[in-house]
């Protein structure tokens, strides 16, 4: 069954018209035909966004109209996709579009909504203190973390060989990949702090990542925030 934000369509009096194909994302290719060349030279990009349409219909005895009104809302509202069969898994929704509703029965209404989804699968990760030298495993695909920095002046956050400087910082700092933005939150106003901060936004790799820290840095918090294709 799906979920959308933690609630079950149930919850909504809806069901699922069939069960749902696996939303999977198309990535960006570019071949280029060179002259004299054997075969195209092929350019990979990113991932482009998902297209994915279901078809719901609402449980019997339900009273279509008012029904229909609030699964719509909450749809429009929905900002995590899931499925009940894979738990700790969802889809980040960027748009929904929901089509009219047939209702040629008074009892019975049906409508299909499509959703544009980000290209990946996310898992629902944690953040994790880092102390010292500590090695993370990305099991899935290269995934852009979310890095709190304790800090008390200048220094050095490192993954496998590459390395962000982090500088003139006197408390913390949020390195956000995803975002592409450092931070501070302060009374719940974000204070940029992207000047504060040398390098290329950080991610993980497939596989092994060696993390460390040097220079005023205290610690780490990361969440790895782990993607799948």
């Amino acid at each position: 069954m799906i979920i959308i934000d933690n609630k079950k369509i149930e919850e909504l009096q809806l069901c699922l018209s069939e069960r749902p194909a696996i939303p999977t994302p198309e990535q960006d290719v570019e071949f280029i035909e060179i002259k004299g060349r054997n075969g195209s030279l092929t350019k990979k990009y990113g991932f482009k966004d998902m297209t994915y349409s279901l078809t719901f219909d609402f449980l019997e005895d339900t009273p279509f109209k008012p029904a229909y009104r609030k699964a719509k809302l909450a749809l429009f509202n929905g900002k995590k996709l899931a499925f009940e069969d894979d738990p700790g898994i969802y889809y980040k929704i960027k748009s929904v579009s929901v089509s009219e509703a047939e209702n040629e029965i008074m009892e019975f209404g049906q409508f299909t909504v499509e959703f544009i989804l980000a290209p990946f699968a996310y898992e629902e990760t944690e953040s994790k203190i880092i102390t010292s030298q500590t090695t993370l495993t990305n099991p899935g695909y290269e995934s852009e973390p979310l890095i709190v920095v304790h800090c008390t002046g200048t220094g050095k956050v490192y993954i496998n060989n590459k390395s962000i400087t982090i500088k003139d910082i006197n408390g913390t700092m949020t390195v956000d990949s995803e975002s592409m933005n450092a931070y501070r939150m302060d009374n719940g106003r974000i204070v940029n702090l992207n000047h504060h901060m040398i390098g290329d936004f950080p991610v993980l790799g497939q596989g092994k990542n060696v993390i460390k820290f040097d220079g005023d840095i205290t610690k780490l918090e990361i969440n790895p925030r782990w993607r799948w294709v």
